[in-house]
């Protein structure tokens, strides 16, 4: 498989957001063809860290890991086909950071068995970081509105980033669940 030179803005803008660090143990949900993760595993790759990307169509996983090689051979990385319903927090241990670029079901499905998976597989820091890239400012607005609202159900509490990057509309959410709900968990 050949790599493509050209970053999608939204995906640059994205992984900065997330601010790596080494020795964190990361988790994406729908890596598509893994462009991301390259990014994050290029930063994990000083320290400890690892990178956990999952998807469910095969071939999404198979360009992933293709695009990732040196990173699964390093074990940095390692790609699964799941759906975040099947991922066992038992094994999938404590993590830094999960995050998902322009995964719809945190917006359009109002069920919380998504986000309450999510904050069983965080660390007392960790954090859910959500991006997207909206045609319009409307659609931009109706979503930061219904995810906000999806996201207060759950008991998370979150800060919003919005960008015009190059003509392209990006919010970027990054969510922690209630502090309170942390306490009580302790």
């Amino acid at each position: 498989m050949r790599k493509t030179s050209i970053i999608p803005s939204r995906i640059t803008w994205a992984v900065n957001q997330l601010r790596v660090r080494p020795d964190q143990r990361i988790l994406e949900i729908g890596p598509g063809r893994g462009v991301a993760a390259e990014l994050v595993c290029n930063r994990l790759s000083s320290g400890t860290g690892s990178y956990l990307g999952i998807d469910r169509p095969a071939f999404a996983v198979t360009a992933s890991r293709e695009r990732n090689r040196r990173h699964v051979e390093r074990q940095t990385a390692q790609f699964e086909q799941l759906v975040l319903q099947e991922i066992d927090p038992n094994s999938a241990g404590s993590l830094h950071t999960v995050f998902a670029i322009n995964v719809n079901l945190f917006w359009t499905k109002s069920d919380q068995l998504e986000l309450g998976l999510i904050r069983t597989l965080l660390n007392t820091s960790g954090q859910l970081c959500l991006f997207f890239e909206a045609p319009t400012a409307g659609v931009m607005s109706r979503l930061a509105d219904r995810l906000g609202e999806h996201l207060d159900h759950a008991n998370f509490v979150y800060e919003v980033t919005s960008e015009d990057r190059e003509g392209a509309l990006l919010l970027g959410f990054r969510c922690s669940p209630h502090p309170l709900e942390r306490l009580l968990l302790t």
